[in-house]
């Protein structure tokens, strides 16, 4: 079973790169991370907050990860990234 409903693929958003995630950035793609770091209860801060609230949140998602020092910066990393699920917007 691969956890997909409907007999197909389970459809996750493609890691859109490091450059992408910055001050100010909103997107359908933002939000969608916040759910997924809400569902991971990884989430530390409310969405009011956003951006340094989801990069605290990511931060801690990577440190459940066991990442440490630079890669638990909060910055999205392509394997944080495909661990976290993010539902294809």
């Amino acid at each position: 079973m691969d956890g997909s409903t409907g007999g197909g693929a389970a459809k996750f958003e493609p890691f859109p790169g490091a450059s992408f995630f910055h001050a100010g950035q909103k997107s359908a793609i933002i939000a969608a991370m916040h759910s997924g770091l809400s569902a991971k209860d990884a989430i530390n801060t409310s969405p009011a907050t956003a951006p340094t609230g989801d990069v605290k949140s990511y931060a801690a998602w990577q440190r459940k990860l066991h990442f440490s020092g630079s890669d638990a910066n909060g910055i999205p990393g392509k394997h944080s990234w495909d661990m976290l699920h993010v539902p294809d917007v």
